[in-house]
């Protein structure tokens, strides 16, 4: 075993430099815009054959967004993925490695990646640390939200590849091409999607206190593992929309989860709609609203 690794260090050094070099896929399909039953997805195609590459960002409500990257160039070696949107200081993003269920190919996540300058994200991180995790955050600044929600519009508009730091000294970069109308059109997707849900989105726009709950964790115990999971070595995370009315009362869960886990998303919702209770939307002049709630559980086995 040492005589090899020996004799591989000779032509090492070469194929470092060869690999510093980034891969780049220029688009192989329009973006494709799909306005789906419970989430809204963009989705672009990039290179060809076996480097085809999809990239899917996909949004459950305004404001949120998921990220999704598929394809046989993503076979990462680390358990943690880097990107970064280009040319502007975007910040970093930090994504982990998955399979696709349909391909079986490589793929990587991002939950919650962010399409504003490194600044402006370090800022919005900072203030939610400040917060006591046990006390309702203040209300929002509505014309600070539109700022900022100019600011990701802008900065989607300068935006013009993604890089991916598949494994050490390996990036891909996908040639996106300017984000900005792209990212229009999803916002667009997500605001008119309120109206199937049955939220009034022209409320929606004067919340200032989103809908809150102060411990959501207290509603799950290890003895809600589903059992068919657990004796299966299953894991799996549930992503859920709950309707909430004006008195914090839940009225109707919805999954959002893109994994074929029956037991695990009837369990989920059931568990919401017995044991969460929140405090309602409020508007400025204090009046409680009817409005939405996100959340996730994840069913995993500890390390």
């Amino acid at each position: 075993m040492r005589k090899r690794f020996v004799a591989s260090c000779v032509v090492v050094a070469p194929l470092l430099i060869a690999a510093s070099q980034p891969v780049r896929l220029q688009p192989s399909s329009p973006w494709d815009l799909d306005y789906a039953e419970n989430s809204c997805r963009l989705m672009r195609a990039f290179g060809e054959g076996a480097d085809k590459t999809l990239l899917l960002i996909e949004s459950d409500a305004p404001g949120q967004m998921d990220m999704v990257a598929v394809g046989k160039p993503l076979n990462a070696h680390e358990d943690e993925v880097p990107a970064k949107f280009l040319p502007l200081t975007g910040a970093d993003m930090k994504g982990r490695p998955a399979e696709s269920v349909q391909s079986g190919n490589a793929a990587v996540v991002w939950s919650s990646p962010s399409l504003l300058p490194k600044e402006m994200v370090a800022r919005i991180e900072n203030e939610v640390q400040a917060r006591h995790p046990g006390n309702r955050p203040p209300p929002l600044n509505l014309a600070e939200q539109a700022e900022r929600r100019a600011q990701r519009q802008a900065f989607a508009t300068g935006t013009t590849e993604l890089e991916i730091d598949v494994w050490r000294g390996h990036r891909l970069i996908l040639e996106t091409g300017s984000l900005g109308e792209p990212i229009r059109m999803f916002d667009k997707c997500s605001h008119d999607s309120l109206k199937d849900w049955g939220v009034d989105p022209e409320i929606e726009a004067k919340i200032v206190r989103p809908v809150w709950a102060a411990d959501p964790a207290k509603w799950f115990t290890n003895d809600d593992y589903p059992r068919g999971m657990w004796s299966k070595g299953e894991q799996s995370e549930i992503r859920v929309r709950l309707l909430v009315d004006a008195s914090g009362k839940p009225t109707k869960c919805t999954t959002l989860s893109h994994y074929l886990t029956p037991e695990a998303d009837k369990l989920v919702c059931d568990t919401f709609m017995r044991r969460a209770r929140f405090e309602p939307a409020e508007l400025a002049d204090g009046t409680k609203v009817a409005s939405y709630y996100i959340n996730r559980v994840r069913f995993q086995f500890a390390n």
